[in-house]
């Protein structure tokens, strides 16, 4: 390999010069560019101040040995994937697992040989790469993640507002930066709209779906009734949707005379508290599912009144599970919107609290998404 094939980094670690200044000669002709020290001092320095690539280390030093200080380096966040190999004239079986206890990456016998010594450094310097691009893609795609989940805030927004004396509020809260649920709620021709929905799948693709999902609800005329809309939502995402996706759904319209009409489209079903009673609302109907079919929508009706509660959520939620192994259930979601109601705080963040508490130290796995109207 020639001078201008390489532009990788070698720092040469050993208390006797000649050693260091053979290395050099040989690694130089090789064409990588290097640094020397004579001690882990002179080298805890070097590194602070210069990046490296891989990091050549005599075990013999005086005030503080190679395997002491390899030790240190692997406790620092910014060393803890750096190339390191020992040269040392400890018997080979025995070096090596040394090497290999104290973190390093490979092991070279004194007096080495320049064709293994190279090779060695070639291999791990590979890895290097390797490891350095994929950090570097990790880094470029959380970015991208952060930029989207600021465009998905905006699509869909946390909301909470006031219409004839009723409250509605959403929630939103993606299992990544950015999720595959949806929730809304809206006022439009003097009724409240109320949609959650729920893409199969994480991440950037389940997120897009979604936005098409909101796009196809702007879509819609005001003159529409609810089986019109979701007919038309229906059709039109069946249209874009991938055959390995599906969609579950509900869409719930509330009149002035709290009449609440439903679609619930495969997706858990919702909740009222309504008379100190908290019970499940009946109907199913089929998801959206990436290929076209004839499906029959049927609508649910249920008459609520002043002090009832409607809520509904996405399947993050209530399959959610513990450090045993436990799923919350539909039957735990509506156990703890219960409780959530008789605690007289705020209700959506008191269900997720009651989420969180009931994971541990397990991490929800999926998008949560909730949507809670008081009456």
């Amino acid at each position: 390999m020639g001078k201008e094939e390489s532009a990788h980094t070698i720092l040469i670690v050993d208390d006797v010069p000649e050693n260091v200044e053979l290395l050099k000669y040989l690694l130089q002709q090789e064409g990588f560019k290097t640094y020397t020290a004579f001690s882990a001092e002179e080298a805890r320095l070097v590194l602070l101040n210069t990046a490296i690539d891989t990091l050549l280390l005599d075990v013999n030093m005086p005030v503080q040995d190679g395997f002491s200080f390899c030790r240190e380096l692997r406790t620092m966040d910014q060393f803890k994937l750096l190339p390191i190999l020992f040269i040392t004239s400890i018997e080979r079986e025995v070096g090596f697992q040394e090497a290999m206890k104290n973190g390093g990456d490979d092991f070279i016998n004194k007096p080495f040989n320049k064709r293994e010594l190279v090779a060695k450094i070639h291999s791990v310097i590979r890895l290097k790469d390797l490891q350095d691009e994929l950090y570097r893609q990790k880094s470029k795609y959380e970015k991208e993640l952060q930029t989207a989940r600021r465009v998905q805030d905006q699509l869909i927004p946390e909301k909470s507002f006031i219409w004839n004396g009723i409250k509605a509020q959403t929630l939103f809260h993606p299992y990544l930066q950015i999720g595959g649920d949806f929730v809304d709620s809206w006022i439009e021709e003097k009724k409240l709209h109320i949609v959650i929905a729920d893409c199969s799948g994480h991440g950037p693709s389940a997120a897009l779906i979604g936005a098409m999902f909101k796009m196809q609800l702007f879509n819609l005329v005001s003159s529409m009734g609810l089986s019109e809309r979701v007919a038309h939502l229906r059709k039109n995402m069946e249209l874009v949707l991938p055959e390995d996706y599906a969609i579950t759904f509900c869409y719930a319209i509330l009149d002035q005379d709290l009449k609440l009409s439903y679609i619930n489209g495969g997706h858990p079903a919702p909740i009222v508290y309504i008379d100190g009673e908290t019970k499940f609302l009946k109907g199913m109907s089929p998801m959206i599912m990436g290929i076209n079919f004839s499906a029959t929508d049927e609508v649910q009706s249920v008459q609520l009144k002043t002090g009832s509660l409607f809520f509904m959520y996405t399947d993050g939620a209530s399959e959610a599970m513990n450090p045993k192994s436990e799923y919350i259930s539909e039957d735990g979601m509506k156990d703890i919107f219960h409780e959530s109601v008789k605690s007289g705080t705020d209700i959506l963040q008191t269900v997720q609290t009651k989420i969180l508490e009931f994971c541990g130290s397990s991490t929800p796995s999926d998008d949560m998404a909730m949507v809670c109207i008081q009456l």
